[in-house]
């Protein structure tokens, strides 16, 4: 009983983390003429025009956007360093309301109709049947996630990789981040060269 309680509970979160992963798309941009094999290093840049309540109420989000970005270049052989970096980060997230277009069929109820016939009572169940469908829209929070590289030296964007899906809340928490951030990092095919 325990193993297939362990065995229940594995496979919960195999499908809850395949569902999350499924519902992100992502993109990736790379600027034309960009030479990957130049850039070495990375640093983080001071974000502009933040107001300071807007930093207390989500320093722990900026935090792992941050710490999940650097993790997956540093797996790529990049360097993040405090002073002259190659290339300078930064991101961007949005949440919107969508409405999401659903639509279920309809069956009648199952009964049963009873028949005399020949002094006898008959009875004739009949199974339920599709009847139609029903139409609704859902309601649901999208959360975009936008990170960007730009040239240290000449200022340029040289890189954008973005990745949006459906969101449990009209805020982004960590795990929804995190997977955003992997999706991105997916499709980003530079590692250093040494």
């Amino acid at each position: 009983m325990k193993n297939n309680f362990k065995i229940l509970i594995v496979a919960a979160l195999f499908v809850s983390t395949i569902t999350i992963s499924c519902n992100i798309t992502s993109h990736t941009e790379v600027a034309k003429g960009v030479n990957f094999a130049n850039y070495k290093t990375f640093a983080w840049a001071e974000p502009q025009n933040k107001k300071k309540a807007d930093r207390a109420d989500n320093d722990i989000v900026d935090n792992n956007i941050k710490n999940a970005a650097s993790e997956e270049l540093t797996k790529r052989g990049w360097v993040e360093v405090d002073n002259n970096p190659d290339v300078l980060l930064n991101y961007g997230v949005a949440v919107q309301r969508g409405n999401r277009h659903e639509t279920d069929p309809v069956y009648s109820y199952p009964h049963t109709q009873y028949f005399y016939w020949g002094r006898r009572i008959y009875s004739v169940w009949y199974p339920s049947t599709l009847i139609g469908t029903r139409s609704y829209n859902v309601p649901f929070h999208e959360g975009q996630l936008t990170l960007n590289m730009v040239d240290a030296k000449t200022n340029k964007l040289i890189w954008q990789g973005w990745a949006q899906g459906e969101i449990n809340s009209s805020k982004v928490n960590t795990k929804e981040v995190e997977a955003q951030v992997k999706s991105i990092f997916k499709k980003f095919n530079y590692p250093v060269n040494k």
